[in-house]
């Protein structure tokens, strides 16, 4: 209303100052002017509306930036970040090969011996018996009663190592460990590595030795100056730190292989090749093979 009282008003002036005659030109404007404003929406809160929805935004965005800033719920977040980020941790093992504990030497010798052709079946007889292991390299453990489940191996090696606890907890020199474990995967090693926690010493270390865990050469830095007592991991790893000189075996008394353990598709390390082959090959090197049974200072296969 405001706005077409001035309106009319400017056409007074021009009235005025134009005479009759020069009056179609504002007259042509005033027109335009009312024909705008009666087609224009006619709110008169429009302008509270916008300061309304100007407010309700300030306040969204400050009691988002409150709920941002509120301690609570900043450590329910962070929580439940941290959740999602932490692994599940696996199940206890319940399955085992059961066969294994029965086992005398010789037949451990021909339980490797059938996994050896099965997966060299294109070796000749002259290859196959080059490989085969003698039943003189395996210790007799029958007479372990428990169950052979990861939560038992640290009373396994105790029954079977003559120096007991106090022995597998100690280790003379770097470089020189007395137990190498054999495992079938990098999971199952990070297993047997937490259950044998109890002979970390000053003394002594219980090395985790995989390839996803760390690279060939850093395991080659770590035993070299450390004294490892225990070392556990895959059958490759083993065999290239063997190889590399960084595992010494002039102090090695036992190899465990992980026999009995079977993984989610209920395989031993007797079924996967993949990993079968390098164990048969570590335990044939010659700077291992030719000390077992050996007197005084002999190296055992024990099969947990």
């Amino acid at each position: 209303m405001l706005l077409l009282n001035m309106v009319q008003d400017t056409v007074t002036q021009y009235q005025g100052s134009l005479g009759g005659g020069a009056i179609d030109k504002p007259r042509k404007i005033l027109c335009t002017i009312l024909n705008h404003l009666h087609t224009a929406p006619q709110n008169p809160n429009s302008h509270t509306m916008s300061i309304t929805k100007a407010s309700v935004r300030k306040g969204g965005s400050s009691q988002l930036k409150r709920k941002r800033d509120d301690p609570g719920n900043n450590g329910s977040s962070q929580s439940a970040k941290k959740a999602a980020l932490t692994p599940l941790s696996r199940p206890e093992q319940t399955e085992y090969d059961e066969s294994i504990g029965i086992m005398d030497t010789n037949l451990l010798a021909d339980h490797f011996a059938k996994a050896t052709r099965r997966h060299y079946s294109n070796s000749t007889s002259i290859e196959l018996d080059d490989k085969t292991l003698p039943s003189k390299a395996f210790r007799d453990t029958a007479s372990f009663e428990e169950p052979r489940l990861a939560k038992h191996l640290a009373s396994f090696l105790e029954k079977f190592a003559e120096e007991g606890k106090d022995g597998l907890s100690k280790c003379d020199q770097v470089a020189t460990p007395h137990t190498l474990i054999i495992a079938p995967s990098g999971i199952r090693t990070a297993d047997l590595v937490r259950v044998l926690r109890v002979y970390n010493t000053d003394e002594s270390k219980v090395a985790k030795l995989f390839a996803k865990h760390m690279k060939l050469k850093d395991n080659i830095e770590y035993i070299q100056k450390t004294k490892v007592g225990i070392g556990i991991g895959t059958p490759t790893r083993l065999k290239d730190l063997i190889e590399a000189g960084a595992i010494k075996v002039e102090g090695l008394r036992r190899i465990v292989v992980d026999g009995s353990y079977r993984d989610e598709k209920k395989r031993t390390i007797f079924d996967m090749g993949d990993t079968f082959r390098p164990t048969l090959d570590l335990l044939n090197m010659e700077p291992i093979k030719r000390k077992y049974a050996h007197p005084g200072d002999g190296i055992d296969i024990l099969v947990f």
